[in-house]
């Protein structure tokens, strides 16, 4: 493990500017070590790992690149559109626009002088699972660690999350459960959701508004429903690990059972027990209805050390038989 590595401000003047954090164990300037690519979750997560409000700062990209870092690999993570230093729209951004920085990033790594362009993986956590398999068609990368996500595109990452709802409000207890009983439909409540997604899916706009105000990001939509992550994962031949927790409320855990029949190389899945999806350990009950709530607790607490130990051990075993150094 290395004792100590630097950090440096670095921006890539691409199509769109992106803004990030290199990070580069201390050692010989010949040196060339394997790389993680950082792609974050939906929504707009800066290079940290944290939301734009400040309420809560889980730094989970900071805090999984220093340890990574430590482990003997540069890392980099970057601002998504419409956080941090970015200047770009998130909401006008559809799912290749997320692929094109993503591209713009790993082409950068690949490039630096450090890096063994043989040996970059790709980490992509939440909806950064699927930008890191869109990914994976454009370039060779080197790995894949899919974060709290998987084979799912992201239609059926909402179809989960809707269906883990209704399920909490029908077997609630008290007033609360004898209400959702009574008053929910679930059948037409999907009748309401898929009106809504065929607007967005079906519209030519970049961002939708509902009621006049509410802007919606259409594009963003329309592209993910489009994209087949199981077509992509089956050309993949470089090593692929899919992580996930037993707390998880946002992904179906149970996905990630998929990959060892897709990929044609050596794949890795781990599921995490007390491990939720920021990768944070919770003993307590997976609840979507709830899990807002649970920031204040969560925001405490340490990585999943279970959780840690998959990923360390999967990226020494596949990606640290030496260091390269040129002469």
């Amino acid at each position: 493990m290395a004792d100590t590595f630097t950090e440096e401000e670095i921006e890539i003047k691409g199509k769109t500017a992106i803004h990030g954090t290199l990070t580069i164990p201390s050692s010989q300037q010949t040196e060339r070590f394997p790389a993680v690519l950082f792609l974050a979750g939906s929504g707009p997560i800066d290079r940290n790992g944290n939301g734009p409000k400040g309420k809560y700062q889980f730094n989970l990209y900071k805090e999984l690149a220093e340890r990574i870092a430590g482990f003997g690999f540069v890392t980099f993570r970057y601002d998504k559109r419409g956080t941090g230093r970015s200047k770009e729209k998130l909401v006008s951004a559809g799912l290749w626009d997320l692929v094109e920085d993503a591209e713009e990033s790993y082409l950068f790594l690949k490039n630096h002088p450090n890096v063994d362009p043989a040996r970059i993986v790709v980490l992509g956590h939440s909806e950064g699972t699927i930008i890191g398999t869109a990914l994976s068609e454009r370039q060779e990368i080197g790995g894949l660690l899919l974060a709290s996500g998987g084979a799912a595109n992201l239609n059926e990452f909402l179809s989960f999350q809707r269906k883990l709802s209704y399920k909490e409000l029908m077997n609630a207890k008290g007033l609360k459960g004898l209400l959702a009983r009574k008053l929910v439909n679930v059948e037409k409540q999907e009748m309401k959701v898929q009106k809504w997604t065929d607007k967005m899916i079906h519209s030519n706009k970049d961002v939708y508004k509902v009621l006049f105000f509410f802007k919606q990001p259409a594009k963003w939509m329309r592209e993910h429903f489009a994209y087949d992550t199981r077509s992509a994962l089956r050309k993949l031949d470089c090593p692929v690990m899919a992580i996930s927790g037993d707390k998880d409320p946002l992904v179906e855990p149970e996905l990630i059972g998929e990959l060892p029949s897709l990929v044609k190389g050596p794949s890795a899945s781990y599921y995490i027990k007390d491990m939720e999806h920021g990768l944070r350990v919770q003993h307590e009950e997976r609840s979507i209805l709830k899990a807002k709530k649970m920031y204040s607790k969560l925001v405490e607490r340490p990585l999943s050390p279970e959780g840690l130990e998959a990923i360390s051990q999967w990226l020494n075993t596949h990606f640290k038989e030496g260091v390269s150094v040129d002469h």
